[in-house]
């Protein structure tokens, strides 16, 4: 067993999709191509559901439904320990005046921060195989 302590970072993450199938991505820094899931960490002693509320309000323009949390996952990432709380929104609409959005085919997703973690993401939240 280690004794040693080991930080652990708390994410709150969105899968925004409208009626069309389309799912919204952002980019939070506008030099870089890659784009994010909308999320945010979870400060201390908040709950990560107010967080997801929190990100969902961060992206103006859309008129969608509260976050429902779709499940947790838990992994080792290059920042320590990493303890995901992933959520399922209904959306429509064009999100302006935050970070950039973009809808994108769930079956076309662009580019992504991680690889192919958030395609695996979107098709869990999504049911898809």
């Amino acid at each position: 067993m280690n004794d040693k302590p080991v930080d652990t970072q708390v994410i709150a993450n969105l899968v925004v999709r409208d009626d069309q199938g389309r799912v919204l991505f952002v980019r939070y820094d506008p030099e870089n191509e890659k784009w994010w899931l909308p999320g945010n960490d979870v400060e201390p002693f908040t709950h990560p559901d107010d967080t997801a509320a929190k990100t969902l309000a961060d992206l103006p323009g859309l008129d969608a439904g509260a976050p429902r949390l779709n499940h947790v996952e838990s992994f080792r990432g290059r920042r320590g320990w990493h303890l995901v709380f992933h959520y399922d929104v209904t959306a429509s609409g064009d999100s302006s005046g935050g970070p950039e959005a973009a809808w994108f085919a769930s079956d076309d997703l662009p580019r992504t921060m991680h690889g192919g973690w958030e395609k695996q993401v979107v098709a869990t939240v999504l049911g898809i195989d």
